[in-house]
């Protein structure tokens, strides 16, 4: 079930949407014509995709795909990477929805409620297993990632601050703790922003 909190929501498992995947006509049916080499050169790239998942109707390849980035964290800000370098290259969702003439140009964006809530191949496949998300919602669960790295370097250090006798490393050790204690988790996560989140 889609969270309640306020805020632009965003599909979750991480999804980007691909659109204008080129295609070629066999026996009248579109064929997908590129999106193994697609999804290797993004995947050396450093991006965190799960799978790529090719749109398909009763003509064949739509053209569309759904990229489903690693389910943590670390998914969601390599999706949010992967959205930003379409948008610098103006191959975002607003030029596709402007597009007005045949291009050969990729256009890729994060799937959004907007995406999730169409009448058409793209919303079906979104909502086919998949969930709507809110910014405030994956901060709450980043705020509860850190408090948890937070206690366990806490447990380690006062773990080693019992079995060292060097006065130096004890005190190297305490003033760990201290900086430790004043940070938050809440002060760690303050900053974040989601941009992609934040699209009407």
């Amino acid at each position: 079930m889609a969270d309640t909190n306020d805020g632009a929501r965003i599909v979750k498992p991480w999804t980007v949407i691909v659109a204008n995947l080129p295609v070629r006509i066999e026996n009248n049916i579109r064929v997908d014509n590129c999106s193994i080499n697609l999804e290797r050169r993004w995947k050396r790239q450093g991006y965190l995709i799960n799978t790529f998942q090719p749109l398909y109707d009763y003509r064949g390849h739509s053209g569309f795909a759904l990229l489903e980035f690693a389910r943590d964290l670390d998914g969601l800000k390599s999706a949010f990477q992967f959205d930003i370098s379409f948008i610098q290259k103006r191959q975002g969702k607003v030029e596709w929805d402007e597009a007005s003439e045949q291009t050969n140009d990729l256009f890729a964006w994060m799937a959004s409620e907007e995406d999730y809530n169409k009448n058409d191949i793209v919303g079906y496949n979104l909502t086919n297993g998949k969930d709507l998300t809110s910014a405030p919602n994956i901060q709450m669960q980043e705020a509860r990632h850190y408090r948890m790295v937070l206690y366990n370097l806490r447990e380690s250090l006062h773990s080693i601050a019992q079995h060292i006798q060097s006065p130096t490393l004890v005190s190297r050790v305490q003033l760990l703790l201290q900086m430790l204690d004043k940070n938050e988790a809440s002060d760690l996560t303050a900053s974040i922003d989601y941009p992609c989140c934040k699209r009407g």
